[in-house]
């Protein structure tokens, strides 16, 4: 399963940002000076206008619609006036691009500006978990203790201990630690996610069945319909992830790839998913996409299988991302070389 790397980001969100979670997309208004771009950007932005199309980016349809502009936008507002909101809101968006080290070169600017810059250090913590540094990752949760809850800590110290062989441990922990307790989505994606690494398929999707797939993070989105997988209710992912968008065209790599998972194996007479993944694939290795390098390596797994593509594009995975899917990911493709040797 491969996760887009933003879910511990959504911890804090709420607390240091007047938006709500699940805002509506920004609408410029009718006056505004549209960028060249088919985004429909603003050219100037104001820092909370800025801070909701982040939000909205993590939501279908838009994570990679909004991308560039945000990027050389804040890249720019950055420069000019390097404040902490707006060098936490660029490092974000890098690592969106898996730009992990610069995204932790401008994380860390703030942190020496404002030490106790909550998402930043939850969003550092994010990168180094991601890279496999787990104990700078933890060391960026504990900085935590003081600044916010109890719960958002224990979310964010035990999240990582769940990638260094603690899993089950992990789990417990957690799932005792938020007994009868209010969580935030992110403590229940986490508690979520690590029920589907237990295989305990039907109590991740307890923990996420009060969301609404039409205003969820892709991340979340993606986990919900591998759960479904797992439990091969194909039908029910045909259903729920074809509706999210009117133009699928604008689908995410990722939700795409599980829509053309689910229609090979109901064994359809239609090929539509498989006919869109197949081309968004054309484009992606066209361009080298390493972003994209786990989609890829999943397709060529679960989709169209190519061994030798599959043990490509999940050793590009691999280089770039360290976390319990993608060894997983790299296993199961090393598996099918052997197979086909």
């Amino acid at each position: 399963m491969q996760l887009p790397y933003t879910k511990l980001i959504l911890l804090l969100m709420g607390m240091l940002f007047s938006s709500n979670v699940f805002a509506s997309a920004f609408t410029p208004a009718d006056n505004a000076i549209i960028a060249p771009s088919n985004s429909n950007i603003v050219a100037q932005l104001s820092v909370a206008e800025i801070n909701e199309l982040v939000i909205n980016s993590q939501y279908a349809g838009q994570t990679e619609r909004l991308q560039g502009v945000l990027k050389t936008h804040l890249a720019t507002l950055y420069n000019q006036n390097p404040t902490p909101l707006i060098g936490y809101l660029y490092a974000r968006v890098l690592q969106k691009e898996h730009r992990f080290d610069a995204a932790i070169k401008i994380a860390t600017e703030v942190l020496v500006a404002e030490p106790n810059h909550s998402n930043s250090h939850l969003l550092l913590a994010n990168i180094y978990m991601t890279k496999g540094e787990f104990t700078a990752a933890k060391g960026h949760c504990t900085a935590l203790i003081g600044q916010v809850s109890l719960i958002t800590v224990s979310t964010c110290v035990l999240d990582v201990q769940s990638q260094q062989e603690q899993l089950i441990q992990s789990y417990n922990a957690l799932k005792k630690i938020t007994h009868n307790k209010n969580i935030s989505l992110a403590t229940a994606h986490v508690l979520s996610e690590m029920s589907y690494r237990l295989n305990n398929y039907q109590t991740a999707l307890s923990y996420i069945s009060h969301v609404d797939l039409q205003s969820a993070p892709v991340s979340l989105i993606v986990l919900w319909a591998d759960t479904q997988l797992a439990l091969n209710n194909t039908q029910q992912v045909l259903n729920t992830l074809a509706g999210l968008l009117t133009d699928n065209s604008n689908l995410e790599d990722a939700i795409l790839l599980r829509l053309a998972i689910a229609e090979k194996n109901t064994n359809a007479v239609s090929t539509k998913w498989q006919t869109m993944m197949k081309s968004r694939v054309a484009l992606r290795e066209l361009r080298q996409d390493t972003f994209h390098a786990s989609d890829l390596a999943h397709y060529y797994i679960a989709v169209a299988p190519n061994s030798d593509k599959a043990l490509y594009w999940a050793n590009i995975n691999w280089q770039q991302a360290k976390m319990s899917t993608d060894k997983q990911l790299l296993i199961q493709a090393k598996a099918m070389q052997r197979a086909t040797l």
